[in-house]
């Protein structure tokens, strides 16, 4: 199913803009955003058009998200009434560890990880890591 401006506001809660219109331009961009983000962290063969459901889900909340707060701001004040947006909480596109994870796990690619080693030999009598390793050690690149 096609990412569209009304499904955006239906969970806003109010009624979509007309077509053309600057809200709708703005939503319009928001959803257009968030889908390619989203995709560019999963699956290449995603388009707006073809993608699974949960992917629909995220791309319209990311979209909330950059709608409602467009220049990211965490507080704003008028007059005596302040708000604050929640420390730690995610800002315009940027993506959640969570919703990356979910975002991988859709596309099949959540289970193989990268992870840095430093492996500690001795030179000389002095501990150093790896890319400078003991000659007499079979384990280094000698």
């Amino acid at each position: 199913m096609a990412l569209d401006v009304s499904d955006l506001f239906k969970r806003l809660g109010k009624p979509a803009p007309a077509i053309g219109t600057p809200d709708w331009e703005r939503a319009n961009a928001a959803i257009e955003d968030a889908f390619w983000v989203i995709a560019a962290t999963g699956h290449p063969a995603w388009t707006p058009q073809r993608h699974p459901q949960v992917i629909r889900t995220l791309a319209l909340a990311v979209a909330d998200r950059r709608f409602r707060n467009p220049e990211s701001y965490v507080q704003e004040q008028a007059g005596e009434v302040s708000y604050r947006m929640p420390d730690g909480s995610p800002m315009g596109l940027a993506l959640t560890r969570g919703e990356q994870a979910l975002i991988e796990r859709v596309a099949g690619r959540g289970g193989l990880r990268s992870v840095s080693a430093r492996r500690e030999v001795a030179s000389r009598g002095l501990r150093t890591g790896y890319p400078f390793p003991d000659p007499e050690d079979s384990w280094g690149a000698a």
